[in-house]
């Protein structure tokens, strides 16, 4: 209370403090071939991948002596030569069940000290993931054209796999004199493909 009279009481106020929501990667059971649209919070394997029904967790990294990186089921934990997940590959993940993958990707954030992922190439086979920038916004894409994604790649043709139907997809690109960046050939975010490129580059989604 001050000299004039005014006094202040005590005031008491409640708030809410909610977990991020996650986002959801689509699994069936069998074969899935995916990838992490966004850089991870953490990315220890047995972190993201919760599902025990999970048997086998493979990606191929051309820069990995032999290619293949792998982890299988051990009890309650996923062992072998992969032990993280990222954004910057694709991966191929078995399991029994359906249950989906949700993982936390706070997304790219103006100002934030995480740089965009840039995904290198080599001539010949790549295993690529889909990455996108919106995750974490109001307004997340769902798919991305192939010609834009993969500016500035000289490619002849991508695979990806649906694992519902158990088949291959193919994406090609646009003519060069018909090039389009908005009804080409789609890729699918949060999916993987095999892409097969004439040259060594760098994709920057």
């Amino acid at each position: 209370k001050d000299v004039a009279g005014n006094e202040k009481k005590d005031q008491t106020s409640k708030f809410t403090v909610k977990d991020r929501t996650k986002t959801t990667i689509a699994m069936v059971p069998g074969w899935n071939l995916i990838s992490i649209p966004a850089a991870l919070v953490d990315g220890a394997i047995d972190t993201v991948i919760t599902n025990t029904q999970v048997e086998t967790v493979l990606t191929y990294d051309p820069a990995t002596p032999g290619g293949w990186l792998t982890a299988v089921r051990d009890g309650d934990s996923l062992v072998g030569t992969l032990d993280t997940i990222d954004e910057s590959h694709a991966y191929w993940i078995f399991q029994k069940n359906g249950d989906d993958i949700k993982v936390d990707l706070p997304g790219y954030k103006g100002g934030a000290s995480a740089t965009p992922p840039a995904i290198s190439i080599v001539e010949g086979w790549n295993l690529i993931p889909v990455v996108s920038l919106t995750i974490g916004e109001s307004s997340v894409a769902t798919t991305v054209d192939a010609d834009l994604y993969l500016w500035g790649i000289d490619w002849v043709k991508a695979k990806g796999w649906n694992a519902s139907g158990e088949v291959w997809t193919e994406v090609t690109p646009d003519t060069a004199a018909a090039v389009n960046l908005t009804t080409g050939a789609t890729f699918s975010v949060g999916s993987g493909y095999w892409l097969y490129a004439n040259a060594a580059g760098v994709i920057v989604p």
